[in-house]
């Protein structure tokens, strides 16, 4: 048990609304530790367990995730003693469920219209050799080089997509994508979705990694800049938080359709990842993602905004206290103007989305 109160933990407005819950915790090395979840004071978490009060200091927390009393994984947790008992439910008309659509053939239809230039020789050679020489040179050179690749605009978009995709090289990849945060840059969604789904696996691959035996003998290095899997599932973490930054600075609907997928997953799992929770900063970085939505460079057509309406409205009348915020800061932005308060009740959301959105003064 001393072993377990070992546990690391990240906090902010992690597990705010999951006082007086049943949860499992893992931990990097293996062990399993159950009870109820008190709250996190000074990056010290408080399990009650079976053995009482336990104490869990903040790094190595594999998974934390909601059970009931026997054990059995909640899809939807019971109200907890003092807590509101749910809404009654609003019976009038509801928003119909709307699939996600394809981001890549989205993407690829608005590409098509509004191809790149062709790079000529002379391009296509600084290109690749910017590229090539990243990984080797200072920051000084990567950020010239960062300026130099920007200028290219999307005529270097081939180049930085086949770059360093090897999983040993991912750090490096992470830093070069920052060449794509560039604001109204809807089009680099899908080599952004690429490189997340690349990091969140090198994340999840060293998280299921059993724990390593200690070498036989430590070189200087070693001793002076340990490298633990905390260290390593914290750097992997920041990297999947650094691509999703650069998609919220790019913006567009592409960008943001990609975010929104992102966080729907992250806070409707019944695994929560302490390195990744942060509903607060999520929210900003969707509605960041607007970009330019009216105006002579809106990078948005009045498609993309039925479109993002479509998919995140519904959101609004969930049972999931994150999921009803998450939308919010980019509603504001693409809804059209006069929509209800957000605690308005989803019939009268419908009533007015139905009147409203055929009215063309009302996107202007």
């Amino acid at each position: 048990m001393n072993r377990i109160a070992h546990v690391v933990f990240i906090t902010g407005t992690l597990l705010a609304c999951a006082h007086a819950a049943e949860f499992q915790v893992k931990t990097l090395d293996g062990q399993t530790l159950q009870g109820e979840y008190l709250g996190t004071e000074k990056e010290i978490v408080k399990i009650k367990s079976r053995y009482g009060v336990v104490q869990i200091p903040a790094k190595d927390v594999r998974s934390m995730i909601r059970v009931g009393e026997n054990g059995v994984v909640l899809d939807k947790p019971a109200p907890q003693k003092g807590e509101a008992a749910a809404p009654v439910a609003d019976d009038g008309p509801r928003f119909p469920d709307v699939k996600p659509p394809d981001i890549l053939s989205l993407i690829a239809a608005r590409a098509a219209g509004n191809p790149p230039p062709e790079p000529n020789k002379i391009d296509r050679q600084e290109i690749f050799r910017l590229i090539r020489n990243y990984g080797d040179t200072n920051d000084a050179l990567r950020r010239r080089s960062v300026r130099t690749l920007q200028d290219y605009g999307r005529m270097a978009y081939p180049f930085i997509a086949s770059a360093y995709v090897q999983p040993f090289e991912v750090n490096i990849r992470v830093d070069l994508l920052q060449v794509l945060a560039v604001p109204n840059s809807p089009l680099t969604a899908g080599i952004l979705m690429d490189a997340h789904k690349a990091t969140n696996r090198e994340k999840e691959f060293t998280a299921s990694e059993p724990p390593a035996q200690p070498p036989e003998y430590l070189s200087k290095r070693d001793r002076e800049f340990p490298q633990t899997r905390g260290q390593i599932l914290n750097l992997n973490a920041q990297n999947v938080l650094a691509i999703e930054g650069y998609a919220s600075v790019a913006g567009g609907p592409f960008n943001a359709l990609f975010l929104l997928d992102v966080y729907k997953k992250r806070y409707t799992g019944d695994t929560i990842d302490p390195l990744l929770v942060d509903v607060n900063r999520d929210r900003v970085r969707l509605g960041n993602a607007a970009g330019e939505v009216k105006g002579s460079r809106a990078i948005w057509t009045l498609d993309d905004r039925l479109m993002l309406i479509e998919q995140l409205v519904p959101l609004l009348f969930t049972d999931n206290e994150d999921l009803k915020i998450l939308p919010r800061d980019l509603l504001k932005k693409i809804l059209p103007s006069g929509y209800p308060k957000w605690e308005a009740s989803q019939s009268d959301w419908v009533e007015w989305w139905n009147k409203r959105k055929d009215v063309p003064s009302a996107w202007r």
